[in-house]
C-alpha cells in the first residue's frame, strides 16, 4: 500500500510539473481577439494561437507588445512584418504584427510548449506515408467535435505512385475517394476523400523530378 501511494504521488507529481500554465499576453484594449483551434500542434509541438486584429496603427500595437512582454524581447523586420519574441520559463512566444488590406493592424500571437518540443522528436506519426518521404510540416488542431490535420511532404515517387500508397492510408481510417480525381494533368493531381469518420483531399503537384503533396484531413472526434 505505501508503494502504491508512493507512485500515485510521483506520478501527480509529474503531471503538475508538466501541466505549468500557459503565459498569458494581455491584448490591446479594443481589439477583437480570435482563437485559432481548441489545441493545435505543429510538429508535434503543443502550441496556443490567437488572431489579433485592432484600429490601431502598426507601431502602436508594436509598443504594447514591447510592454505587454516586457524584457528581455527580441525584435526583428521582416519586410513590412515585425516580429517579437521571447522565452518564458518553459514556453516561447511568437508575435508577427503587419498592417492589412482593409485599414486594421494585425498580430499572430503563438506561444510553443518547448518542453513537449523535446518529446515531439521522436514520436510516431501514425499515418503511411510513401517510402524516403520527407515531412516539411505537420500541423494538427482540435476545433470542437472536429479534429484537422494537414500534412506537407515531399519524395522522389510520380504522382500516380503517391496516389495510390496514400489512398491506401486514407482507407486505413475509413475515407474512399469521393468519385474521379477533380485535377488529374500530367503536373497534378486533386482527389477527394469522404468516409462515415470525415473528409480529406489531397493535392498533389510534380516539379523538376519530384513530388509535392498537400494531405488536409478533418475527421469526426470520437
Amino acid at each position: 500500500m505505501k508503494t502504491s501511494r508512493l507512485a500515485l504521488c510521483l506520478l501527480m507529481t509529474s503531471v503538475a510539473v508538466h501541466a505549468a500554465p500557459w503565459p498569458r499576453v494581455k491584448p490591446p484594449p479594443e481589439a477583437r481577439v480570435e482563437t485559432i483551434g481548441e489545441q493545435i500542434r505543429l510538429n508535434g509541438i503543443p502550441m496556443h494561437m490567437a488572431r489579433i486584429r485592432s484600429r490601431s496603427a502598426t507601431a502602436e500595437l508594436l509598443d504594447h507588445y514591447r510592454e505587454a512582454l516586457g524584457k528581455p524581447v527580441a525584435h526583428a523586420q521582416v519586410a513590412d512584418t515585425h516580429v517579437l519574441s521571447q522565452r518564458r520559463g518553459d514556453h516561447f512566444i511568437t508575435v508577427s504584427i503587419n498592417a492589412t488590406d482593409y485599414g486594421l493592424s494585425e498580430a499572430l500571437l503563438s506561444i510553443a510548449d518547448m518542453q513537449a518540443a523535446r518529446q515531439a522528436a521522436d514520436r510516431p506519426l501514425a499515418f503511411r506515408l510513401p517510402a524516403g518521404s520527407e515531412i516539411l510540416s505537420d500541423l494538427e488542431s482540435v476545433d470542437g467535435p472536429i479534429s484537422a490535420r494537414q500534412l506537407v511532404l515531399e519524395n522522389a515517387h510520380t504522382l500516380r505512385t503517391n496516389l495510390e500508397q496514400l489512398s491506401r492510408s486514407l482507407a486505413d481510417r475509413g475515407l474512399t475517394p469521393d468519385g474521379p480525381p477533380l485535377t488529374d494533368v500530367d503536373t497534378a493531381i486533386v482527389q477527394g476523400f469522404h468516409g462515415p469518420v470525415g473528409e480529406a483531399r489531397l493535392v498533389l503537384v510534380r516539379h523538376d523530378g519530384s513530388t509535392r503533396a498537400v494531405l488536409t484531413l478533418r475527421l469526426k472526434r470520437s
